[in-house]
């Protein structure tokens, strides 16, 4: 699929995403409950950070990794007291859960609950996204990483602050039957809802990497840019070997990055240098602030940015992509 026309819709929303606030609806997002007293030290064996810094009132970002050292899963870890709460990426809950049930030894005394269709998670996006937490009876919004739990209408709400790698703005957790009455709030408050495509255009402005694009099995959580989600001090976890080795002898061969675009392209296009391939595109947009932008992962040393490269929607022509950082910016 190229890149889809952008329409005075599309930019309405997206306007209002960086002047006001608007709403969006993660219908696709997993929501694992796992329980048991060896609930920790479970989840510290198979994923990257040290989840024994798990405290109330804040979140934790950790990812599940191949044998190859490759992304499975990442994972937002939230404290609920009996519980330790997981949000997936995008339709990986089911995998997800068989994956963590199918680790649990004989002696663990461990769960994995799948109730992603009984917790919604709306995200609150933009300048004013602050303001609207007030409103909702949020006085005190969470600082990134931070967790503010208060209860509306007999229902608890959760608001997370910028999940690393999976979130633009505040997360709000809640049980899917007081979503009505939230939703209706927004309304109240002037809040509209984001279309797809215009979050779409702001997380791949802000590099922020997606499920099924550059959140593969693919690639690594160092070539993803997710250090921050892992530990150097902890003890083992599946691919940890590969993962201490490349951050001790600086084995990262190829970074995710921005593109400027002269076209839009289907993710999975080759980038190349000459008759070498050096990359990948992954996701591509028009964006109305910088024009068709994209996001890649591209070998050492080609990722520097200023690097030219090139592309091909088809075999008669061949167009260029220049390497930019991230977030986009003028």
């Amino acid at each position: 699929m190229l890149v889809p026309v952008i329409t005075i819709d599309t930019i309405s929303d997206y306007q209002a995403a960086l002047d006001e606030a608007v709403f969006f609806t993660h219908s696709a997002a997993g929501y694992l409950r796992i329980g048991g007293k060896d609930r920790l030290d479970f989840l510290n064996r198979q994923s990257s950070n040290d989840i024994h810094l798990l405290r109330a009132g804040h979140s934790i970002t950790t990812v599940l990794t191949s044998p190859t050292a490759r992304i499975i899963d990442v994972l937002q870890l939230v404290d609920e007291g009996e519980t330790i709460a997981a949000i997936t990426l995008a339709g990986a809950q089911q995998q997800t859960a068989q994956f963590l049930r199918g680790k649990i030894f004989f002696m663990d005394q461990v769960t994995v609950e799948d109730v992603s269709g009984q917790i919604a998670q709306i995200e609150l996006i933009g300048s004013d996204a602050k303001q609207t937490l007030a409103a909702l009876g949020v006085t005190s919004p969470p600082r990134q990483g931070g967790v503010s739990s208060i209860v509306r209408s007999g229902s608890t709400l959760h608001v997370l602050a910028q999940i690393l790698g999976i979130s633009l703005g505040y997360r709000m957790l809640l049980p899917a039957g007081a979503v009505p009455a939230l939703i209706q709030d927004l309304a109240d408050a002037g809040v509209k809802e984001l279309s797809p495509l215009a979050f779409e255009i702001l997380r791949v402005e802000a590099g922020l990497p997606a499920a099924k694009r550059e959140l593969t099995e693919d690639y690594s959580p160092l070539e993803a840019s997710l250090q921050q989600a892992i530990s150097e001090t902890k003890g083992c976890y599946t691919g940890q070997e590969i993962i201490a080795r490349q951050i001790t002898y600086d084995k990262v061969t190829k970074h995710l990055v921005g593109l400027r675009l002269d076209e839009g392209v289907e993710p999975g296009t080759a980038l190349r240098v000459e008759d070498k391939q050096v990359g990948v595109i992954t996701s591509s947009v028009q964006s109305p602030r910088y024009g068709v932008i994209g996001l890649a992962y591209v070998k050492r040393p080609y990722h520097e940015p200023g690097t030219l490269l090139s592309y091909q929607r088809n075999p008669q022509t061949v167009q260029q992509a220049v390497v930019a950082s991230l977030p986009f910016a003028d």
